[in-house]
């Protein structure tokens, strides 16, 4: 039995479709665990454990995935030879690599395989969030685009779904200055402040480094002062730094580099919600 990924049909929308996914690796590893808590479609898809297994599904087994995910929990753990086979067995499917905290350098000093969307491990749950949103509106994910650019697969914005409303308020902590400039193009209503929270801050975002002691009691005081959703961005999160950020009162972890539009989404996607003890 396949597991899928259903969504309500909106009025006025095209019929949503079935998502099917396929995960491939250690996904019983501590990061990849925490990636998908959750996410109740990623946890109940076929598991298998290598892409040898994968390959085997794909050729005795009545699917066809919209969908592979490869955990990687090493440089080198996913070669280019795996993705060509994956991908000529499944030439409909999206081929994802999820990249775990060793991996972090790769992109920089290693040959990491072409043709395939890849994600860090912190990153997967609010893209397939997102996707969630533009499939229960009968639209489109954002891996369906062709990966033509660096940033192809990662985030959608449709008008109808995604208005990215700026909050009334926004602060954003930060230590350099041209971290609050590459914000201030995007949302106007940015105010930067390296200490406090200004007063009548309705969102925040706060930029750290490894989320060192002294880091971390900053995040805590600069959460307590804003009174809606917090995005922490941090360099290369492991699983420790986002449980200590979020129960510092951050809703969102991201690591560096990351792309605006997709934490502008995330703190939208907040605001939904009540902040915890408001």
């Amino acid at each position: 039995m396949t597991a899928t990924l259903a969504i309500r049909r909106e009025p006025g929308r095209p019929r949503p479709r079935r998502t099917e996914v396929l995960a491939v690796g250690p996904w019983h590893e501590v990061e990849f665990t925490a990636a998908t808590a959750g996410l109740k479609a990623l946890q109940t898809c076929p598991s298998v454990a290598s892409v040898d297994e994968a390959c085997d599904r794909l050729t005795t087994a009545e699917m066809a995935p919209e969908l592979i995910l490869l955990a990687q929990s090493l440089p080198g753990g996913v070669r280019q030879w795996d993705v060509d086979r994956l991908q000529r067995l499944a030439p409909l499917a999206r081929v994802v690599i999820v990249a775990g905290s060793w991996c972090e350098g790769e992109l920089r000093t290693g040959a990491p395989p072409v043709g395939a969307l890849r994600l860090y491990w912190y990153e997967l749950a609010p893209w397939w969030r997102a996707a969630e949103r533009r499939l229960a509106a009968g639209l489109c994910p954002a891996w369906s685009a062709p990966l033509d650019h660096p940033r192809a697969g990662r985030f959608a914005v449709d008008a109808t779904i995604d208005v990215l409303k700026p909050p009334s308020l926004l602060a954003i902590h930060a230590d350099d200055v041209a971290v609050f400039e590459s914000w201030a193009d995007a949302v106007a209503t940015a105010v930067w402040t390296r200490g406090d929270a200004p007063p009548g801050a309705t969102a925040g975002i706060w930029d750290g480094g490894q989320l060192t002691e002294r880091e971390l009691e900053r995040l805590r005081r600069f959460c307590r002062q804003v009174a809606g959703p917090v995005v922490a961005l941090l360099d290369f999160p492991r699983v420790q730094h986002i449980a200590l950020a979020q129960a510092a009162g951050a809703t969102s972890v991201f690591g560096k580099p990351y792309i605006v539009e997709e934490i502008r989404s995330a703190l939208q996607a907040s605001r939904l919600v009540p902040k915890p003890g408001a």
